[in-house]
């Protein structure tokens, strides 16, 4: 069973690329930029963004009057690789001005003035989504809370070993230690965090499913501390520096879609027996 593996990062076209507070900004301009939600229908018919149109990245070409305008693109965070290509293809057909949010959607959201409370440090993320992220270009950095996964073999593993943090804790009040660790790793990731070309991002893994609450203590224990005044703008920055996410079920969740989606491809690529006695 071929096990899901991370991608090479991709170096990101930097002409296609705004931060989010640059955009956020934009906004009260003279001449503020066309907001286009760029996301699966799904996502735009849930949470739909105020003022943005609703397009998908393929119809945007027959939009001309796009042209004329600056635009920004809104789309999931985990779709680098995606829109990139498409920023790069559209600004060669005549969308000169024409920009994506590094961070997406949820960068968006904390980047506008008094919401950044409001937004999860801690994102959860299902097996199936983050699969299909790890083939979009992002650099993620893995913090294993998880026995099981620490021993499996490497070749199983998403990422390289140099790219994960084994977090590991024993004896009595496990709970607080577990959460004091993760946050004392996400910390230490977050001031290497480079300012590579590329999108970086990372994930928490645990074993098994973990109550909400202990999801909740690991986020307020991982939010940068900052005076009142400047803790929404803090949480801003570590959000679009390096985003974090908390992978729903664990390992055992991650084991089990991948051995779902191993059987799909199985199945797929076998060959039907005709009928009994039909030549």
């Amino acid at each position: 069973m071929a096990w899901p593996v991370q991608t090479a990062p991709l170096t990101l076209d930097r002409a296609c690329w705004v931060n989010a507070a640059e955009a956020a900004a934009s906004m009260q301009s003279a001449q503020p930029p066309t907001l286009v939600d760029v996301r699966p229908r799904s996502l735009q018919r849930a949470a739909p963004i105020a003022r943005a149109l609703e397009l998908e990245l393929s119809d945007i070409a027959s939009k001309r009057f796009l042209q004329q305008t600056p635009v920004v693109l809104l789309g999931t965070g985990l779709d680098n690789a995606e829109v990139d290509q498409a920023c790069r293809q559209l600004r060669q057909q005549g969308f000169a001005q024409l920009q994506a949010v590094r961070g997406g959607v949820r960068a968006w959201q904390a980047a506008q003035a008094g919401t950044a409370g409001s937004q999860p440090l801690l994102q959860p993320l299902d097996a199936q989504t983050w699969i299909a992220a790890l083939g979009q270009g992002m650099q993620w950095t893995v913090i294993s809370a998880s026995e099981a996964m620490q021993r499996a073999p490497q070749a199983q593993w998403p990422v390289p070993p140099e790219q994960l943090v084994a977090v590991q804790v024993e004896g009595k009040e496990r709970d607080a230690k577990l959460v004091a660790a993760i946050a004392r790793a996400y910390r230490d990731r977050l001031k290497r965090a480079s300012k590579a070309g590329y999108a970086q991002a990372l994930m928490v893994i645990t074993d098994g499913v973990v109550s909400d609450a202990l999801r909740a203590q690991v986020e307020k224990a991982m939010a940068p501390t900052a005076d009142p005044s400047g803790a929404a703008s803090s949480t801003s920055a570590a959000m679009a520096t390096l985003p974090a996410y908390w992978l729903d079920g664990g390992w055992q969740a991650y084991a089990q879609q991948v051995a779902q989606t191993a059987a799909i491809q199985q199945t797929a690529n076998h060959r039907l027996q005709a009928p009994c006695g039909r030549l």
